[in-house]
């Protein structure tokens, strides 16, 4: 097979799944959000059940776009089938565990879990235990526990104000409804085209499981972070076009 003809036939796939995941209803890999159907996950998890988590967990600008899990509401903690992790009470026993691969609680065990598989993770800065100390530990043993919490960030960990989780998470302000998606291959280019109001890491593993890696999307598109994160990791480039 020459090369324009598995670039086509790449597309074609890619075009055939698009139009699988828009004639089913709550199919796994599914990138057209209407309605009642499967949204990507954000979970949260907790040490405890409490108050903190409810703004973000009832938001309505997230639930347009995701759907909310609070992890103590379940059985299991599905880390790995979700987008993103929402992280509540990061402890500095936590911070210590989690740094030196210590997961002896459910809680340490879905963090631990949702890092190695690649997951983004927010935690709100009003949730990490060591800033309350900031004044009053002796600075050296603040500096040890702090370096600890940069390693974290190093890791891809995102430490955000409470208020502000939900538009890091969109990338920008959230927009009334989300839409179908329209998708265009291009076998030249070997490229996509999502008309959507917003693309998520979902859309991105989809083109790059293509072969996709030049992603088009309208001036007015939400790029979350989450697909930008993606788009980072695997060299995928998105460019805002009129569509």
């Amino acid at each position: 097979m020459d090369l324009d003809a598995l670039i086509s036939e790449i597309c074609r796939r890619v075009q055939e799944r698009v139009a699988a995941c828009e004639s089913e209803s709550g199919e796994a890999n599914c990138i057209a959000y209407k309605g009642a159907e499967a949204k990507p996950v954000l979970g949260i998890i907790s040490e405890n059940h409490g108050d903190t988590c409810h703004d973000v967990y009832e938001c309505a600008e997230l639930s347009k776009f995701y759907e909310m899990k609070c992890a103590l509401n379940d059985d299991t903690w599905d880390v790995e089938n979700w987008e993103g992790v929402i992280a509540y009470t990061l402890t500095n026993e936590v911070l210590g565990k989690i740094v030196n691969g210590i997961f002896d609680t459910r809680y340490t065990k879905a963090f631990g879990k949702a890092l190695l598989a690649g997951k983004k993770i927010f935690v709100p800065e009003e949730e990490v235990e060591l800033y309350k100390y900031k004044e009053t530990a002796p600075r050296g043993y603040y500096k040890k526990l702090e370096d600890n919490l940069k390693r974290l960030m190093e890791y891809g960990v995102e430490i955000v104000p409470g208020s502000r989780i939900a538009s890091v998470i969109l990338g920008s302000e959230c927009v009334k409804c989300a839409e179908p998606v329209v998708t265009k291959c291009d076998a030249e280019a070997k490229e996509i085209t999502f008309t959507k109001k917003v693309l998520s890491e979902r859309d991105m593993k989809m083109a790059y499981d293509g072969g996709v890696m030049r992603v088009l999307v309208t001036k007015k598109t939400i790029v979350t972070d989450l697909a930008k994160d993606y788009a980072t990791k695997y060299h995928i480039v998105i460019e805002k076009v009129d569509c």
